[in-house]
């Protein structure tokens, strides 16, 4: 109480106390907030298009006081979602928590206005799900629905303004008894609005009275000047007009370990840099000439390890009512570490630009939540748009991507995004022109502590001529395999010579592969023939080795499982010289001279009489003489 009455800011602050409960809030939210609303919007689900229905139904808000007088205010909502995706129908049940901050402040001339806190993404929280927390499409939904109700809430808020400020002067003068404001007036201002009755509380609807800090006494504001100074962690200090240092906080002694008397008038200039001195100086003095604010940077020395760190300071001047300068309020900053990070950032930003471009790779970055998509340069490149004409969605470039294709690339990032698989797609990417491109890409998303994936980066490689390349190397590898078929059809000919004989003549040299690959084909011959004989001819081997013969042994007695007999001629002298003086042992291979006797043999071996055959033979050359000469004689009678 001051001379029988209370001032404006004692009397709001016990205003507010007294009036404003966890009730009155609660009251007052209902009625600013709308109870139910339903929202259609439309939404893209990785290039489906998809339409949701939601509403939303609001609960019993909850609100509780804080230590510094604000009231948290908890509004559950239940919120049904429905969504058309290409003719399936889905529902969902959403339990979200709208969270606001409402800080009653008095307002003149006696009223108290509700200050609600911007609201941010962090103001709406969900319920965990039992059936997944980490499906994709809910996640997406909870963003939706996340926007929508931020977007509803920060609409109603802006106008409702007027609502929430609550006029408490005729309330309180009824509870006092006051009957002579029942049955005043009205006063009408000169532009027509009504204007406020006269407050019975001294010192409202006057002049800001002792509302600035120049109505108090000079001692007093340097009293609080030094108070709140040395409250404040930051480098604080203040100057007269002409430039001398006449306070520094507590925060600037001990940052340099120095005392008051040491740092004051021109003090200070013994911590800074010797070369950040005449530029400082310089600007200092044009400030105080001007009287425009100070800002610069320069070196300051810290008592702590001795080393000069970056500092950014800026002071302001204060004017009396006349204008005239009567103090700078300065503050300075040490922002060495954050020059640091800055230049960290900055070079890691150099390297990642030099491995974007040496890895001729595009590069793109997917915020999940907002649904917007970042190219690099070179991904705009390997496109041929321009970034004013990029979209910047997912469905910008899912529009891009080749009809036939986006099926593979929704599975892959639903693989992804839901079940964590490795993500790596090729698919067709249309330019701007028209053409199509083959791209390789490929990609990882982080997931919140909840599951949900927020956001994904990835690149992407362009392998048109890569794949081009390879098309030319498929078909000129099929050519030299059908080349090399034919080769091998050539080096190992089959000929059936006789009913039930088979002969396969040997050229060159014989080895691990090319035996392997006779025996399959002698094999299959013996097989599908089957045969009795199979005549091995050496004739074109004019060398051999143990493996060689190793590989005709081998060769017999595979011929011999399919019930053949394996007949080896063509053995030429030096071969022969050659096996007897590697010690091999033939004598269980029947060894022929020739072709024609291992043919003889095959056909004795089978019963056929050649003598027997050789007269047939002749007797039908004869008859078929006679038969010419008789065709002779008959043209001539005729």
């Amino acid at each position: 109480m001051k001379d029988g009455g209370l001032t404006l800011e004692e009397l709001g602050r016990s205003i507010v106390d007294l009036a404003m409960t966890e009730d009155v809030i609660r009251r007052q939210v209902i009625a600013l907030l709308p109870v139910g609303r339903r929202a259609e919007r439309e939404l893209e689900v990785l290039g489906r298009p998809s339409r949701l229905t939601v509403d939303f139904e609001v609960g019993e808000p909850a609100a509780t006081r804080s230590m510094s007088g604000a009231f948290d205010v908890a509004i559950p909502h239940a919120v049904t979602v429905r969504v058309d995706a290409e003719g399936e129908a889905k529902e969902h049940r959403l339990d979200a928590t709208l969270a606001l901050r409402i800080t009653p402040r008095p307002c003149a001339p006696l009223g108290i206005f509700l200050d609600v806190a911007e609201l941010s993404a962090e103001s709406v929280r969900f319920a965990e799900s039992r059936a997944s927390a980490k499906d994709y499409l809910r996640g997406r939904i909870e963003e939706e629905v996340r926007k929508e109700l931020l977007r509803l809430v920060r609409a109603r808020v802006a106008e409702s303004r007027a609502e929430r400020t609550l006029d408490l002067e005729e309330p309180l003068l009824r509870a006092l008894g006051d009957a002579s404001w029942a049955g005043q007036e009205e006063v009408e201002e000169p532009d027509g609005r009504d204007a406020p009755p006269p407050s019975r509380v001294r010192g409202a609807g006057g002049p800001a009275s002792g509302a600035g800090l120049l109505d108090a006494p000079l001692g007093d504001l340097d009293a609080q000047l030094r108070f709140f100074g040395n409250a404040m962690p930051l480098q604080v200090w203040t100057a007269r007009p002409d430039g001398q240092l006449n306070f520094v906080n507590r925060a600037v002694l001990d940052y340099f370990d120095r005392t008051e008397e040491q740092m004051i008038g021109e003090g200070w200039l013994a911590v800074l840099h010797p070369d950040d001195v005449p530029k400082t100086v310089a600007a200092w003095t044009r400030s105080l000439a001007t009287g425009e604010p100070y800002h610069t940077e320069f070196r300051l020395r810290r008592a702590s390890d001795q080393t000069y760190r970056e500092h950014v300071v800026s002071a302001l001047p204060q004017r009396d009512a006349a204008g005239n300068i009567f103090r700078w309020i300065g503050g300075t900053t040490d922002v060495a570490e954050l020059r640091r990070a800055e230049a960290a950032l900055r070079r890691s930003e150099a390297r990642y630009r030099l491995f974007a471009e040496a890895s001729n790779e595009g590069v793109w970055f997917w915020n999940l939540r907002e649904d917007t998509v970042d190219w690099s340069d070179r991904m705009l490149q390997l496109i041929g748009v321009r970034r004013e004409a990029w979209g910047g969605t997912f469905a910008s470039f899912f529009e891009r991507v080749h009809p036939d294709d986006q099926g593979a690339v929704q599975a892959a990032l639903r693989a992804h995004l839901e079940e964590r698989r490795p993500f790596e797609v090729e698919c067709r990417l249309r330019r701007e022109d028209g053409e199509y491109r083959d791209v390789f890409t490929r990609g990882m998303a982080e997931w919140d502590d909840k599951g949900v994936p927020f956001q994904m980066a990835g690149g992407a490689t362009d392998i048109t001529e890569k794949k081009r390349q390879q098309a030319v190397l498929n078909e000129r590898l099929a050519i030299i395999e059908q080349q090399q078929e034919a080769i091998r059809a050539l080096s190992t000919p089959i000929i059936e010579v006789w009913r039930g004989v088979l002969t396969m003549p040997v050229l060159g040299v014989l080895d691990e592969e090319r035996a392997q690959q006779m025996m399959e084909v002698l094999l299959e011959a013996v097989a599908r023939t089957r045969c009795r004989h199979a005549i091995i001819d050496l004739t074109g081997v004019s060398a051999v080795d143990a493996a060689t013969a190793d590989h005709v042994l081998r060769l017999i007695d595979a011929v011999a499982l399919l019930g053949a007999q394996g007949i080896v001629v063509g053995i030429r002298p030096e071969v022969a010289q050659t096996v007897v003086s590697l010690g091999l042992d033939l004598s269980n291979i029947k060894t022929l001279s020739n072709l024609r006797e291992a043919l003889l043999f095959a056909m004795q071996s089978s019963g056929v009489s050649v003598k027997r055959r050789r007269k047939r033979r002749a007797g039908r050359e004869r008859a078929g003489d006679a038969g010419d000469a008789e065709g002779t004689r008959d043209s001539r009678d005729g």
